[in-house]
């Protein structure tokens, strides 16, 4: 209890000399949070199947909401001191893709690509969140990390986020494909 209490008075005092030092909210985070990784929710859609392949068209494949409210999570987990406006940026970090039911004629090899958009009821500009090509010789599961994805911090301050998801063809098959899209975010 005692180390405990002069740990927690030693950041205090840590704190207190940034602060007064210059340092703005956002570096001080970032000392005191390095960052974190965060798992969306799974994607789950169901692709009919696709008669024919063009792989210049593109499909939209489906539509999720999810209820969140981040300010209070940091929050809550921060005694109160933070909440989204201390969040320096949320990117994509890794996305699976992943078809529980592919077989060898019908599986992950028919998509060129994924492309998911983000909106939300603090911010409705619709933006691509993530692109995901996918290599011809994927079967069932693909894991890919971005190069580059965009900051969706600015999504992030309502309480709904709007992602859509849309898809390239490169392939025909004969069944409806169930696809499953994991994304892993890092808030710094």
């Amino acid at each position: 209890m005692l180390v405990e209490l002069v740990l927690a008075m030693n950041r205090l005092l840590l704190i207190s000399f940034l602060l007064i030092a210059g340092l703005s909210c956002k570096k001080l985070v970032s000392l005191v949070f390095p960052g974190k990784d965060v798992a969306m929710p799974a994607i789950k859609v169901d692709v009919p199947a696709i008669p024919v392949a063009d792989s210049t068209k593109t499909f939209e494949a489906g539509n999720l909401t999810t209820y969140i409210n981040v300010d209070s999570i940091i929050k809550a987990n921060t005694n109160g001191a933070f909440g989204i406006g201390s969040v320096s940026s949320v990117k994509v970090k890794q996305v699976t893709v992943n078809v529980s039911n592919a077989d060898a004629d019908n599986n992950l090899s028919a998509f060129k690509s994924f492309r998911i958009t983000v909106s939300s009821n603090s911010n409705s500009q619709v933006s691509d969140m993530v692109t995901v090509d996918i290599p011809a010789w994927a079967t069932d599961s693909y894991t890919s990390t971005p190069a580059s994805s965009a900051d969706i911090t600015s999504y992030l301050g309502g309480s709904y986020i709007y992602n859509t998801i849309y898809g390239q063809v490169r392939k025909t098959t004969t069944k409806t494909l169930t696809v499953s899209i994991a994304i892993l975010l890092r808030a710094n």
